[in-house]
């Protein structure tokens, strides 16, 4: 019996421990991010016989077209072999680093493996969290001169391969021609003791599509497949996923060759790389949006077209602070006869965001591609997945006892490369809890905005008054030295205006309008607002600026404020600033601020008839 209880006590633990363990597997999961920085070796047996299995050099234009095809985090090197070494280049970046080396090898003397590798292997540096890879092309077995040469050769070959499994180096190789069909030879061991693999031209495709298969199945690098489209020839319209991309290549590729390759795009850097059987289009900065891209070949179906992308990004966290109150049992209320005061729960409601530091600071998801796309976050330590919606993920937080919030995101999922600052501490700043205060007494406040609005309401009533009582200086009679001061508020308008437009700027004719002044309020009006009644249309060339007011005795007073309009009353020019009465049957002429328009008005009284009207 005991042993019984003791079976179900260790399964009751084991049960609870297991969903603990599954959690901690899936943040382990999502915090791995596959895309590391790399370095790749290549590895090429220039031997005498590669003049007859490589006749046309399809397998330096392929090692050319992997290089090429790389990422910026990648750096490349080439050892080129055959009794000896015949090329060394050293790790290094760059849209083609090896392209003038490689065009010098020449294909003579035997295949020293063995030195090729052993020298491959050096290159590699001894940094940390780094993928490295050797693509070695060869036609053949070891061979050498003599048969010592031979074995020393093959001894090395087999020692330095124990040194690249131990430090982590996968070998790939690339068996061009016929004379590595047979699968025990012993240059083979190099792909199958450090986990890489073994390619035959021909059985495994052709040597771009071997190239492609170990960049981007094998390595696992990022890329995403653009279409083509024929035409003469062919083209490609490929847009990027958002704008602020600090990298972006465009890589064509083609076993039946691919030339004449052009490319439409903006950016602060750019160039292409091409060769018999591929294009690189490489960019850097980009400031448009969509490359456009035109090439020849002689076969279309044979064309295959990636796009890899490079962002510099921040994740950005956007917080905005809730409470909820938290009820009182209204038992213990009840009992207490208290009433507590109001406890809260407090929030945080975090908008997620990544942010370009590469130049443009934009969101980066806030794009059409982006959108509903899934994404793995860690939230202090813990690992969620939220969906992009509108450039944001949205996430609610319990924030009762903690001070800040890190944050960071796994963006391995994705075709692109995100070069990352993460992650990221926003410390927490709810605002503090309402104090509840006791109920105050609004009578002093009422007392003091009705007396503020008593005094607002004779402001405005003596404000009233006073803008109705327009006060200007009228010109008298030539006798009169000085202008007469007068109020124009207990003066009303009379009469009508026939108003003729002589000329205008383009030439046009304006038919004559009349505009009744009888009846209409007493205060200050613009030529402009009678043009406008009438409609008449000059442009703004000063009639805003000359001004009207009722005047005594039926008269009308007529002032020019205007820059550069002439205004005349009969034969007399009307100064700046000063109102002049114009009387029954009196005629105000107009030269306009363009010079070129002119108007005449004619002030005539109303007949009775035309006053019922």
């Amino acid at each position: 019996m005991k042993n019984l209880k003791r079976i179900f006590l260790f399964i009751g633990v084991i049960m609870l421990l297991l969903p603990i363990r599954q959690d901690t597997l899936a943040a382990e999961e999502y915090h791995e991010n596959p895309v590391r920085n790399g370095e790749i070796v290549f590895l090429l047996d220039t031997s005498g016989s590669m003049n007859s299995n490589d006749k046309s050099r399809v397998a330096i234009d392929a090692i050319r077209q992997a290089g090429c095809s790389l990422p910026s985090y990648y750096k490349t090197g080439l050892v080129a072999y055959n009794t000896g070494i015949q090329t060394i280049i050293p790790l290094s970046g760059g849209a083609d680093p090896m392209g003038t080396q490689l065009s010098t090898v020449i294909y003579k003397g035997y295949t020293n493996a063995g030195e090729g590798l052993n020298q491959a292997v050096g290159l590699f540096s001894t940094e940390e969290n780094v993928e490295r890879s050797i693509v070695m092309v060869t036609d053949g077995e070891i061979d050498m001169p003599d048969k010592q040469a031979k074995e020393s050769s093959r001894a090395l070959y087999s020692e330095t391969i124990k040194k690249a499994k131990e430090a982590g180096i996968k070998i790939y190789i690339v068996a061009v021609g016929s004379e590595l069909n047979d699968p025990n030879m012993h240059i083979f061991d190099g792909a199958e003791m450090t986990d890489g693999a073994i390619y035959w031209q021909g059985q495994s495709g052709n040597l771009v599509q071997i190239m492609n298969r170990i960049i981007y199945d094998r390595m696992n690098l990022p890329k995403r497949s653009v279409g083509v489209t024929d035409g003469n020839g062919g083209s490609l319209h490929v847009e990027l996923p958002s704008p602020g991309a600090e990298r972006v290549k465009v890589v064509l590729t083609s076993g039946q060759g691919i030339q004449n390759v052009t490319a439409d795009y903006t950016a602060d850097e750019g160039h292409i790389t091409g060769g018999r059987n591929f294009a690189v289009i490489e960019m850097t900065r980009p400031a448009s949006d969509a490359i456009d891209v035109r090439f020849q070949t002689p076969e279309l179906s044979g064309v295959e077209a990636y796009m890899t992308v490079e962002y510099t990004a921040r994740p950005v966290v956007n917080i905005n602070y809730r409470r909820e109150e938290v009820l009182p049992d209204a038992e213990s209320e009840e009992k207490s006869k208290t009433k507590f005061p109001p406890v809260y729960k407090h929030y945080a409601d975090l908008e997620l965001s990544l942010k370009d530091t590469g130049g443009k600071n934009e969101n980066l998801w806030n794009t059409p591609y982006y959108e509903g796309q899934s994404v793995p976050f860690c939230i202090n330590g813990v690992w969620k997945s939220g969906t992009i919606s509108g450039g944001l993920i949205p996430y609610s937080l319990p924030i009762d006892g903690i001070d800040a919030v890190t944050v960071e995101f796994d963006t391995s999922m994705f075709a692109e490369r995100y070069m990352m600052e993460q992650p990221v501490t926003e410390q927490l700043a709810p605002p503090p809890d309402p104090i509840p205060e006791p109920e105050p007494d609004y009578r002093p406040l009422w007392a003091i905005l009705g007396a503020l609005a008593l005094v607002v309401i004779i402001i405005l009533l003596w404000w009233y008054k006073k803008k109705n009582a327009a006060v200007i200086y009228v010109s008298q009679s030539p006798t009169s030295k000085e202008p007469v001061k007068m109020k124009t508020k207990a003066c009303t308008y009379s009469g009508k205006f026939s108003i003729y437009v002589v000329r205008t700027a383009d030439g046009r004719d304006v038919p004559p309008q009349t505009y009744h002044l009888f009846g209409r309020n007493s205060g200050r009006m613009t030529l402009g607002q009678i043009l406008t009644s009438c409609k008449i249309k000059l442009g703004r060339i000063g009639e805003e600026d000359i001004i009207i007011y009722p005047g005594p005795d039926h008269s009308v007073i007529i002032m020019d404020q205007s820059e550069r309009c002439t205004v005349l009353r009969g034969m007399e020019i009307l100064k700046k600033g000063m109102g002049y009465p114009v009387f029954y049957n009196e005629k105000i002429t107009i030269t306009f601020e363009d010079e070129s328009t002119e108007m005449e008005i004619h002030y005539k009284n109303l007949k009775p008839s035309e006053r019922k009207s």
